[in-house]
């Protein structure tokens, strides 16, 4: 009578565990195809994809403030760029059309601001300049006219 109540009690656990899914190779892989267990999905669930890439803006850009004539190519508005000249302009891009920026050159020259790309080609530059110590603020008007990027060389 023992070895029938042990039988019965280990049906009852072997049904148990068959029907709650707690068998050991459900945890540790499937034992049938050698493959671990992967992270599943809740059935309507959306994969999170990253955004695109912003596109590269690549520009001719022309413009002055006062003497100081700046001219040059840029390959990719997206990312710090500079534009040959009389003084050293260093822009840091916000987006592909704005941002800041900061020049220096002879005689103590010095100065920063926001720009700004516009769709008709034109390019606001405004801000606060140094030089000799005598300081302003002035807001200019620069040319940026779009260039295809792929075969953009940065520079003059």
């Amino acid at each position: 009578m023992k070895n029938l109540w042990t039988g019965v009690l280990a049906l009852l656990v072997l049904a148990f565990v068959l029907g709650c899914g707690c068998r050991p190779d459900s945890l540790v892989g499937n034992a049938a195809n050698n493959t671990a267990p992967g992270p599943t999905l809740p059935v309507n669930s959306t994969p999170v994809l990253s955004p695109p890439a912003a596109p590269k803006k690549a520009y001719r850009i022309k413009g002055s403030i006062d003497d100081a004539v700046q001219e040059g190519n840029v390959c990719d508005a997206t990312k710090p760029f500079t534009v040959d000249g009389t003084l050293k302009f260093e822009f840091t891009p916000k987006t592909a059309t704005t941002g800041d920026y900061t020049y220096s050159g002879p005689f103590n020259a010095k100065g920063s601001g926001p720009y700004e790309i516009r769709p008709d080609g034109s390019m606001l530059v405004d801000g606060t300049g140094c030089i000799m110590g005598k300081c302003a603020t002035y807001s200019h008007e620069w040319q940026a006219e779009p260039i295809d990027p792929a075969t953009c060389k940065d520079g003059k």
